[in-house]
């Protein structure tokens, strides 16, 4: 190598010319870090990886949710969907009391009915309902829904059941004329005798007296049928 001041040769690697005294810088030298094969895909792939992860955690919470709010399978807290797959919308139930017991509540409480298989008294909303309460609000709903009055409300009491029930329930069909009737008669001697009586007569020459047993069945179906159809069977069998 040479003195960049002087000219003159000096060996390789010298700090300082020895003829002139002048410093020699030496270049730098830069040293690069060997690169781990491989390490740049590495990050990728991981990074990949955790961005799949984290979109497939974020799916499943959707999916979640929506089958938890009724978003796949079209619930919803206002309607229902009926036979034939259409959408209705429900009615929404009136409070009761035993002064005031809507009509519009009378097929629940049928309904209520039958699924206690029988047994009294029946729990419906705040109400605890002996039989003969039931069986006066069934009549009585039956009588009002009969004569177009389906918006009235009834107010209950507290009748005795009959002391000595009678009547024997052969199987019949009675005409919606004659069970609105027969309801009429059930649920006014209520009204007058505060208790349920022992039996009801059916306008049929020979036909057998229905005792009260039998006419809280034949109003349970009736009542069940009229929240379906929101209309009287034109008759019922029992």
């Amino acid at each position: 190598m040479f003195c960049p001041k002087c000219g003159e040769e000096i060996k390789d690697g010298s700090k300082f010319c020895k003829h002139c005294g002048n410093q020699i810088k030496q270049p730098n030298t830069v040293t690069d870090a060997p690169i781990a094969s491989g390490s740049s895909g590495d990050d990728k792939t991981k990074k990949i990886i955790i961005g799949v992860l984290i979109a497939a955690i974020a799916v499943l919470a959707i999916v979640l949710v929506g089958f938890g709010t009724g978003m796949f399978n079209g619930d919803s807290s206002d309607s229902a969907t009926a036979e034939g797959g259409q959408i209705q919308q429900e009615t929404p139930s009136k409070p009761v009391s035993l002064n005031s017991f809507p009509v519009s509540e009378a097929p629940a409480l049928a309904q209520a009915i039958k699924s206690s298989g029988g047994n009294f008294p029946v729990q419906f909303q705040s109400l605890s309902l002996s039989k003969a309460q039931c069986l006066y609000i069934l009549t009585k709903s039956i009588t009002l829904i009969g004569s177009g009055d389906s918006d009235a409300s009834i107010s209950v009491g507290d009748p005795s059941y009959a002391a000595h029930p009678s009547g024997r329930d052969n199987s019949q069909t009675i005409a919606r004329e004659n069970y609105v009737d027969m309801s009429n008669r059930f649920s006014s001697w209520i009204e007058r005798n505060s208790a349920v009586p022992n039996f009801v007569g059916v306008y049929s020459s020979g036909v057998a007296d229905i005792s009260p047993s039998r006419m809280l069945d034949i109003c349970v179906s009736i009542l069940i049928d009229y929240g379906n159809t929101h209309s009287l069977p034109a008759s019922v069998n029992i």
